[in-house]
């Protein structure tokens, strides 16, 4: 091998520069205007700033309707820190958000934790499954108190902001928050959708309580006394589309993103955009309005585009991503589960596998009858239950139908197995001729339909779901 002296080295690299010198050192002449540099700067900063933004924005869209619509004795919407309550099963009447679960009553708060920690106690529940699932302003599940996590007899947990630094009583566990604002979503599940079993699930609903520390065990403790909202202003941009930034801006300022996104941050500074930045859309030029426009535009029709052409199916089932409920740094992937499934899961908790289409492609219609066949061995392996529930299409929402069921699965009492241990549903609009199947029938639309299966608590095995592959079965057309 030959060997350079330095001096020899350098002498080399100066020649070299000098012949490609005359070549670089030749500016050609600009085709773009100044403006044109700064259009395209902001759009190529705004789309990717727009894929960012979506979550913050979304969230606080949530938290914004939550506090302004009525809710018995709050006539003005519910403060921070109380419990938003569905004590019953989910049904056309009580349920108009699209794709929603029929499993569980839901519960709903947000919480503000910038002035002191929150106690939250859990009762026993018993056998049920249950969660207390909280996402921070980002839309990450950070942490799912539950039947999987913590088990039947529940406990008191206190959650605190990351700059707490007080007492925690001896009988609280501690759970830290990325952000000082969370959303909590509870999840309580009858193991049968009868009414005794409905009632007991509304008692544990009713006892799982959220207090300030400084107001924990005292009995004149009025929620109503700590009506305190948040007003960053209201989350409609159809006239004003950069108010977008405007407000989410302003959220991520009050809950500061994670050190992951110093790197992007650092990219959206340029546009004043960040914890550290006021944003006000006066400030920018003419070109840097229509660049940040355009990018807005871009970055919805990367979500649309991912949303439909991104996802793997197997058996016609649309799979769930493993980043589901968690995404770190990946910002199409948050925005577009914001968009689709807010509040969603994370896979370990529970998994969600949708499906518009049979094995060959061809859209589910009223006019056929389907089959779902189950294997006894490839039944879904969960530790808590599983469910199917019917969408009527376009509006994907639930369908009214002469029975009032609306899912299947082991939560229906009348479900019954074959001998040898299979399963069959039957999906289709006329009840079935053979009265021995009925408990087996999910009713549909005379039109097209969609399918969600919940596998809650699923079994590690079964998270290989996500890898492109999925035991779930496709349906048949019966002939």
């Amino acid at each position: 091998m030959v060997r350079l002296s330095n001096f020899k080295f350098i002498y080399v690299i100066a020649v070299i520069y000098l012949l490609i010198l005359p070549v670089y050192s030749q500016v050609e002449t600009p085709k773009w205007t100044l403006d044109k540099v700064q259009e395209e700067d902001a759009y190529t900063i705004g789309t990717q700033a727009y894929l960012y933004y979506v979550a913050p924005f979304m969230m606080y869209s949530v938290l914004y309707q939550s506090q302004r619509v009525p809710y018995f004795e709050y006539k003005d919407g519910m403060p921070f820190n109380t419990w938003t309550k569905v004590s019953d099963l989910g049904n056309p009447q009580n349920t108009k958000q699209v794709m929603p679960n029929v499993n569980t009553l839901y519960a709903s708060s947000w919480l503000d934790l910038r002035k002191e920690p929150i106690v939250l106690e859990i009762p026993r529940v018993g056998d049920r499954y249950y969660s207390v699932a909280m996402m921070d302003a980002y839309m990450n599940n950070f942490r799912i108190l539950g039947s999987r996590t913590v088990g039947p007899y529940g406990g008191k947990f206190l959650i605190c902001s990351k700059d707490y630094n007080g007492i925690i009583p001896d009988d609280m566990q501690k759970v830290i928050a990325p952000t000082p604002m969370i959303w909590v979503l509870q999840r309580i599940a009858p193991i049968f959708t009868n009414a005794i079993e409905v009632d007991e699930c509304k008692k544990i609903q009713n006892a799982i309580n959220i207090t300030p520390l400084s107001q924990y065990g005292k009995n004149e403790y009025d929620m109503m006394r700590y009506n305190e909202k948040l007003d960053l202003g209201v989350p409609d941009i159809s006239n004003d589309p950069l108010k977008f930034f405007e407000i989410a801006n302003e959220f991520v300022h009050i809950n500061r993103p994670p050190e992951a996104d110093k790197g992007v941050l650092s990219l959206f500074a340029r546009l004043n955009l960040g914890p550290d930045y006021k944003f006000r859309a006066e400030d920018l030029t003419q070109a840097q309005r229509t660049g940040l426009l355009r990018g807005m535009e871009a970055g919805k029709e990367l979500i649309n585009t991912y949303l439909l052409k991104g996802d793997y199916t197997f058996n016609g089932w649309i799979l769930p991503v493993k980043d589901g409920g968690n995404y770190g740094t990946n910002y199409l992937l948050r925005a577009a589960y914001t968009m689709q499934n807010i509040g969603i899961l994370s896979p370990d908790e529970a998994l969600y596998l949708t499906s518009y289409v049979d094995i060959d492609g061809n859209e589910y219609d009223g006019k056929n009858s389907y089959i779902l066949h189950f294997d006894k061995d490839k039944l879904p392996r969960v530790d808590a239950f599983w469910s199917i529930t019917l969408y009527e299409l376009p509006s994907i929402l639930l369908y009214e139908n002469s029975i009032k069921r609306y899912q299947i699965g082991p939560q229906i009492e009348q479900m019954v197995y074959n001998s040898d241990g299979s399963l069959d549903i039957y999906i289709q609009h006329d009840s079935p001729k053979d009265k021995n199947k009925i408990g087996n029938w999910l009713p549909s639309p005379k039109g097209k339909f969609a399918l969600t299966i919940r596998l809650y608590n699923p079994k590690v095995d079964m998270l290989t779901i996500g890898k492109g592959y999925t035991e779930i079965p496709s349906l048949k057309i019966i002939k």
